[in-house]
């Protein structure tokens, strides 16, 4: 099957100062893409999203449109109740847009507060990078406790384990992964371009090509350039034929 791809507002979060993720909407509608991740890195960015009619109507237009919830939802929030209102937020979102996935980091606290229990809605972990310390075992122990949660692979925090870190979590996860987060790791940096990465990495990323499930660009595409964006994005779809 012939991959979908999205593409993450996180990609181009330095293009605009205003926390209205809207801006970013604008920037990339004549992207070749089939859909387009919501990136709120902060309950800042959350609360301030208010999209544009016309732009809420491209997003229901899309086939993929998924919301990455704020890095630290529990962490960063004063308490509980702060907590369940940005859910309720990410809620309303998920299906005025007619979303498809919320993708949340694996806070233990998030987890183990039982808040996440009554959400109908699509609801994926995401593998964080080495320096978490959050480990194979640790997801593992979290869909057992929440089976109802599906797997977001991300390819560059994977790497920063190990070069067969991307293999042994689709081996452990095989029927959860739900989408894949696509950037490259170069120099113990991630979500870096694809063009910069070693032969190494490469080969750590073969096995993706074989899971059917969406592709979701998540680089730092720091120029100010829709130009080179499409071009990064052409570059990445070859990887993929």
């Amino acid at each position: 099957m012939k991959p979908k791809f999205s593409f993450a507002l996180g990609n181009i979060w330095r293009w605009h100062n205003s926390p209205n993720r809207n801006v970013l909407l604008d920037d990339i509608k004549k992207l070749d893409i089939s859909g387009v991740e919501l990136t709120f890195a902060t309950k800042k960015e959350l609360y301030a999203f208010k999209p544009s009619e016309p732009n809420k109507r491209w997003l229901q237009s899309l086939d993929y449109v998924t919301i990455h919830a704020p890095f630290r939802l529990y962490e960063d929030s004063g308490n509980e109740a702060e907590v369940a209102d940005q859910i309720e937020i990410i809620l309303k979102m998920y299906h005025d847009l007619m979303a498809k996935n919320v993708i949340v980091h694996p806070e233990w606290k998030l987890f183990n507060s039982g808040l996440l229990n009554t959400c109908n809605v699509n609801i994926s972990v995401e593998n964080l990078p080495r320096k978490s310390s959050i480990s194979t075992p640790d997801l593992q122990a979290i869909f057992e406790r929440h089976p109802q949660c599906r797997f977001c692979l991300d390819v560059s925090h994977a790497y920063s384990w190990s070069k067969y870190e991307t293999r042994k979590l689709i081996d452990a996860f095989p029927e959860k992964i739900s989408q894949i987060h696509f950037s490259g790791h170069y120099r113990k940096k991630d979500h870096q371009s694809l063009r910069k990465v070693s032969k190494a990495f490469l080969f750590s990323i073969q096995p993706i090509k074989y899971l059917e499930v969406p592709i979701v660009i998540e680089e730092d595409m720091s120029p100010n350039s829709l130009e080179s964006v499409k071009e990064e994005i052409k570059f990445i779809k070859k990887f993929f034929r």
